[in-house]
């Protein structure tokens, strides 16, 4: 958790691409840490890092499918990264298309 919060600080002073390498440390000491995964979607999502931030909110809808944030986020990633035709895949909450699309198992 420390390093999720490290990674939270460094995000909040605008030193994404430094929280990136907190984030990963907090995935591997907990792969299944929601948060930190979704923090890390966000923070490559400021760096313009699209496709990484997308496999980021999928890897954490696989754990929550419900969380209409982690939706939200994705769809954002889609949009940033003009992949529009999957947005409808977003819009009917069809994980199956967009994991075999991003190579999500």
């Amino acid at each position: 958790m420390l390093w999720n919060r490290l990674g939270a600080s460094l995000a909040n002073s605008d030193r994404s691409s430094e929280s990136i390498a907190a984030y990963r440390r907090a995935l591997e000491l907990s792969p299944g840490y929601v948060r930190a995964r979704y923090n890390l979607a966000i923070a490559c999502l400021n760096l313009n890092g699209y496709r990484e931030s997308i496999e980021h909110f999928l890897v954490c809808l696989q754990q929550q499918p419900e969380s209409q944030a982690v939706w939200e986020g994705l769809r954002m990633a889609l949009t940033l990264s003009r992949n529009y035709n999957e947005l409808i895949h977003v819009d009917r909450r069809n994980l199956s298309a967009l994991f075999t699309n991003y190579d999500i198992s």
